[in-house]
């Protein structure tokens, strides 16, 4: 599907552009959006980044990142245009809807089968492998230059969707556009030791925490952790250090589903994994969540162990 016409002709037309980044911001939403945010630069716009939760310090060295602002330091302003990135439903967006509502024109950019398509204009490819992908495709059809710190913003995204270009979702259009990132100047090293090979102390010791709750049901075939705020506590760690933590259950062989539930203001957090042919997209919808097929999350605003038993009724694995 190409880009839309309309949405490229608004991109190219408005002048102050506001860019929606979705509540505990990943590598996709924000290396996407902080790229796009760059292209608008460089075509003469004003163009701001917006997200209702802090830049994970695993992101902070993206090039902008220092830009990101709160909904709440946006007020007053009205934008031409907003576009949410990488944001698959207007709740997604959290405290940041209402800047987004507020713009003159409002448009999505995303690549979950689930997306709810609340934009006026919506670029929905659930078959790429991340948001980062569209956006280069959008960075060129503006005319931008592939600069290194454009790159950079769209290789952690497409790395980190993918997991290092690991996961399912993986395919030959997002291979390609990482190489083009590459040729543009990226270093390719020290953006991996960042992201897979270096972590914070406090991440170390919430990992073992989620060991430590590491269960097994229905003969392996399913696998969870849990962590309470306690924990979150105990080890000095953020929600966001939580990042990564289910891969660890679901690599374990034999295990085809697997999830992580973490304590939160909200209720409990799940971040689900799947091996085919399991579809845990259509768990989470169940609770008012989505994401894709093989990865998906959601939130149960309910006591942990409630949460996890009511999750452990909605996953079939026979």
């Amino acid at each position: 599907m190409p880009i839309p016409e309309r949405m490229l002709t608004a991109l190219r037309q408005a002048q102050r552009v506001v860019l929606i980044a979705h509540v505990s911001p990943d590598g996709d939403t924000l290396g996407s959006a902080l790229a796009l945010r760059l292209a608008l630069l460089a075509a003469g716009a004003v163009a701001h980044v917006v997200c209702q939760d802090a830049v994970p310090d695993l992101y902070a060295s993206l090039p902008g990142a220092e830009t990101v602002v709160a909904p709440q330091e946006t007020a007053g302003r009205v934008y031409d245009l907003a576009v949410a990135v990488d944001v698959s439903d207007a709740l997604r967006m959290g405290g940041s809807a209402p800047v987004f509502e507020a713009a003159r024109a409002r448009m999505v950019v995303d690549h979950h089968g689930t997306n709810t398509r609340f934009g006026e204009e919506n670029w929905i490819e659930p078959d790429a492998s991340a948001t980062g992908v569209l956006v280069l495709e959008l960075v060129r059809a503006l005319g931008a230059q592939l600069t290194p710190d454009i790159a950079r913003c769209l290789f952690v995204a497409m790395s980190t969707d993918t997991g290092h270009f690991q996961y399912q979702n993986t395919n030959a259009q997002v291979m390609r556009a990482a190489a083009d990132c590459v040729e543009a100047g990226i270093d390719v090293a020290r953006i991996t030791e960042g992201l897979y090979r270096e972590r914070p102390r406090a991440k170390t010791e919430l990992l073992a925490c989620a060991l430590r709750s590491l269960t097994f049901e229905r003969d392996g075939h399913l696998a969870y952790m849990k962590l309470s705020r306690a924990d979150f506590k105990r080890c000095g760690a953020s929600d966001a250090m939580s990042e990564g933590l289910i891969n660890y259950a679901i690599e374990t062989q034999g295990v085809k589903v697997a999830f992580l539930a973490r304590e939160n203001n909200a209720g409990v957090k799940f971040s689900l994994r799947s091996r085919p042919p399991y579809d845990v997209a259509e768990v989470c919808k169940r609770f008012g969540g989505g994401g894709h097929v093989f990865a998906a999350g959601c939130t149960i605003a309910a006591p942990l162990d409630e949460a996890v038993s009511a999750m452990l009724g909605a996953i079939d694995v026979g």
